[in-house]
């Protein structure tokens, strides 16, 4: 049957919903998913599920944007057809889902409809592309401009923000892409770490040669030596003469993606093609010689990753010629404002973005927000809430998707109970009362004074722990320290 907007125009969730239709799609072999209105996920037959990776995920009630993770600042195609209210026929996608599975796709998005309002959206994935998957390689859209053998897209413009920290790290990174020296870069998911990795390589004097990513974490061991060195036949069955991705790489750059995942053992073989700059093919006696720039990325600190035996320390001294830790949002609240705004005028979802605000009760949610999935997280809510706006242009606490609304909830519950067993463990008041009491400060100097306070007592509690109190405060132990540094808060003291 051939779909078209006049055949769901008036059709519903609940009729394309019954065990009739669902029966047939279980069994149907192309990818199948239905949506509800808020963006939660009521359906997803097994051949879409194993295209993403979520065989042995619950998606069911899970919100769209928590599921998947567009490239660069796309929106997600299912949103898209729900603000638009029409269908997105052959909508040609690359795509990551949050179990770090990269596909790229076709798919059909139809809205469906329930007495003249969106109800919901059916998509049907028709074609799936394996090719990258299967060598492993991220192939990213290409630069809109430059050179057609490079496929990055972002560049040191595509970074957005006026805080301190954040452009001591741009211009570290700035003066890295001018060098050939490894780059070794960290931080929390959803950071923006690959926004980085592609800027500096797009900087660089290898911009006019291949740019390839591959994540360490989500190919097994076996199959991982191969998709880096390559192999030659006879290697194992089956095997072929097929070049690695450090060969493909050559004369350009090799962005190794949560490197902290991959196996020690692999790591000690990948230190020796970094020192003798020759690769030799799983099965094969000849060396080849390669000149690849290497930009590493970990979701941690290195020297953790070190101390938690994740990582060699003679490969992390090899790679971080140049170390950049990207703060995480949280640490950079300054510059929400002005990414939501960049957000909302380079969404998809708006023909007109210009006349569209936040309300001021939104943005203050905002800034009192944790963001454990940093910018990444910042894009999805304001993708969701955008998707549920209607004609109206301003984003209220209404637009918010119900997820974000539930984790801001259960922060604020928590936050309340970290803050009576400190004052419990004290024997003082309410670190509230002190912040009201001292209103009269400029609010930098009295939000300096309340966070000092805050990692002051937790520090307590923990005897002068500083990783038990990072974990409590729901930081990395390296965000925790920077912040004691920039408060001027010594771990002696406790």
């Amino acid at each position: 049957m051939r779909f078209t907007k006049k055949n769901f125009s008036n059709v519903s969730r609940a009729e394309i919903l019954t065990p009739a239709n669902k029966a047939i799609w279980d069994d149907m072999g192309i990818g199948v998913a239905v949506v509800d209105a808020d963006g939660l996920c009521v359906y997803m037959n097994d051949i879409q599920r194993r295209v993403d990776g979520f065989s042995n995920v619950s998606v069911v009630g899970r919100h769209i944007t928590s599921l998947y993770v567009p490239h660069e600042l796309a929106c997600i195609p299912t949103l898209e057809c729900m603000q638009r209210g029409e269908p997105l026929l052959k909508k040609a996608y690359w795509y990551k889902t949050t179990n770090n599975y990269l596909a790229s796709t076709v798919s059909d998005f139809f809205p469906l409809f329930q007495h003249g309002r969106i109800d919901g959206v059916l998509a049907f994935t028709i074609w799936v592309g394996t090719s990258s998957l299967a060598e492993g390689g991220q192939k990213l859209p290409r630069a809109k401009k430059g050179s057609e053998t490079s496929n990055t897209y972002y560049t040191f413009d595509s970074l957005v923000g006026h805080n301190a920290a954040l452009r001591e790290v741009i211009n570290d990174a700035k003066t890295a892409a001018l060098t050939a020296s490894p780059v070794m870069i960290w931080g929390e998911n959803g950071t923006g770490k690959e926004v980085f990795a592609q800027a500096i390589h797009s900087a660089g004097a290898r911009r006019e040669r291949p740019f390839i990513a591959v994540n360490c974490a989500a190919i097994p061991e076996n199959l991982l030596e191969g998709i880096l060195f390559g192999t030659a036949k006879g290697a194992y069955t089956d095997a072929g003469d097929k070049p690695g991705l450090f060969e493909k790489a050559d004369g350009g750059t090799l962005l190794l993606d949560e490197l902290n995942s991959m196996p020690l053992g692999l790591q000690a073989k990948l230190l020796r093609v970094l020192q003798e700059k020759r690769v030799r093919r799983l099965g094969s006696h000849t060396e080849i010689a390669v000149d690849v720039r290497i930009i590493s990325v970990l979701n941690e600190d290195p020297l953790e990753a070190i101390a938690h035996g994740v990582m060699r320390s003679d490969l992390f001294y090899r790679l971080a010629v140049v170390g950049i830790a990207v703060p995480p949002l949280r640490e950079r609240r300054e510059d929400i404002e002005l990414l939501v705004h960049t957000f909302i005028m380079r969404s998809e979802l708006c023909p007109k973005p210009e006349g569209i605000r936040v309300s001021d009760a939104v943005m203050a949610l905002f800034a009192s927000y944790d963001w454990p999935g940093n910018i990444r997280e910042l894009l999805h809510v304001i993708e969701g809430s955008l998707a549920l706006l209607g004609g109206r242009r301003v984003i209220d606490e209404a637009c918010l998707p119900r997820h974000f609304r539930d984790a801001c909830r259960q922060q604020k519950k928590q936050q309340g109970q970290m803050y009576s067993e400190v004052k419990a463990a004290r024997g003082e008041e309410d670190v509230y009362s002190h912040v009201q009491r001292n209103s009269i400060l400029p609010l930098k100097e009295q939000l300096h004074r309340y966070e000092a306070q805050c990692i002051c007592r937790v520090l307590t509690v923990t005897g002068g722990n500083v990783a038990k109190a990072a974990r409590i405060m729901q930081l990395t132990g390296a965000g925790l320290r920077y912040k004691m540094k920039l408060l001027g808060i010594g771990e002696d003291n406790f």
